[in-house]
C-alpha cells in the first residue's frame, strides 16, 4: 500500500502539488487573492487612463506616474504598456480565482441538449409576440389614465 502510495505521490510535478496545496488548503489565501486582483484591476485602469487622457481628471491628480522620476514611466507609452500588463495579469488571476466556482458548471453544460432550429425560432416568436403584446397593452393603459389622472388631480 505504502509503495504505490509513494509513487504516486512522486508523478505529480512540482507545479502540480503547488496547485493543490493552493485550491485544497488554503481557500481563504484564494479570495484575498481575488480581492487584491481586483484592487489591482482597478489601480491599473486608472493608471492607463491617466496615461492616455489628455485632459484633467482624478487619475491625472492620484496617478500620474510620469512624473515619478523613475526610468520606466519617463514616457506615455511606457507608462501604457506596464498598465496594460497590469490589467492582463490581474484579469487572469480574477480567471484563475473564479474557476474552481464556474468549473462544475462547465462540467453539466456537456450534458446540455439544445434544440433544433424550427423549435428555437418558434420559441422565440413566441417570446417577441409576447412582448409586443405586453408593449401595446401597456400603451393602452396608459394613453386610458392619463385623462382620468389629469381629471382626478386636475392638471
Amino acid at each position: 500500500m505504502k509503495a504505490t502510495k509513494v509513487t504516486k505521490e512522486k508523478k505529480e510535478s512540482a507545479s502540480e502539488r503547488i496547485l493543490k496545496f493552493i485550491k485544497e488548503e488554503h481557500s481563504f489565501e484564494n479570495w484575498l487573492l481575488l480581492v487584491l486582483a481586483i484592487i489591482l484591476l482597478v489601480l491599473g485602469i486608472y493608471i492607463l487612463v491617466a496615461a492616455a487622457s489628455d485632459n484633467n481628471t482624478f487619475a491625472d491628480d492620484y496617478f500620474d506616474i510620469s512624473q515619478s522620476g523613475w526610468g520606466i514611466f519617463d514616457a506615455s507609452w511606457k507608462v501604457i504598456t506596464i498598465s496594460s500588463v497590469i490589467i492582463a495579469l490581474s484579469a487572469s488571476v480574477i480567471i484563475y480565482c473564479l474557476w474552481p466556482v464556474f468549473k462544475p458548471s462547465v462540467k453539466e453544460l456537456k450534458f446540455v441538449t439544445w434544440t433544433d432550429k424550427k423549435t428555437l425560432f418558434l420559441n422565440s416568436m413566441i417570446v417577441l409576440l409576447f412582448i409586443v403584446f405586453l408593449t401595446a397593452l401597456f400603451y393602452v393603459f396608459d394613453f386610458g389614465l392619463i385623462p382620468l389622472f389629469n381629471l382626478i388631480f386636475g392638471e
